[in-house]
């Protein structure tokens, strides 16, 4: 399969060609390099810069993703890990607790904003429509 180009990353991710860039620069993406030396992905990079948005939107930092980024990486055990077995036990632990701590914040809002939507439901009449 041919490389793809950056722009296509970008368009498949919804990720702006800044930012992959971005990423490419920390070590976060590995692309190579066409003779027009123009990056060339491949199909796993879309999933990389999704599997990075995702992290992103779940409270981790480029640093710690590039950090760690090893360990989420599919087939790695704690034989290949870069970094002790007990440092990252504790790290993921940090990210499961903030996980956790967002998922609760994000079901009250869900709750608020279901409660809020019944309210609507039973006055919609008296309700103005602004286009």
């Amino acid at each position: 399969m041919e490389g793809l180009r950056i722009g296509q990353v970008a368009r498949a991710t919804g990720v702006s060609v800044r930012a992959i860039r971005h990423y490419d620069q920390l070590g976060l993406l590995m692309p190579g390099r066409a003779d027009n030396h123009y990056r060339t992905f491949h199909a796993a990079d879309i999933d990389r810069v999704k599997l990075i948005q995702l992290f992103l939107s779940v409270g981790f930092t480029l640093d710690e993703i590039r950090r760690w980024a090893p360990c989420f990486q599919e087939g790695s055990s704690s034989t290949t890990l870069e970094h002790p077995l007990d440092e990252v036990r504790a790290f993921y632990a940090r990210k499961i607790a903030d996980v956790e701590a967002r998922m609760r914040a994000l079901e009250l809002l869900h709750a608020k904003l279901q409660r809020h939507v019944r309210t609507l439901g039973d006055h919609a009449h008296d309700v103005p429509v602004h286009p």
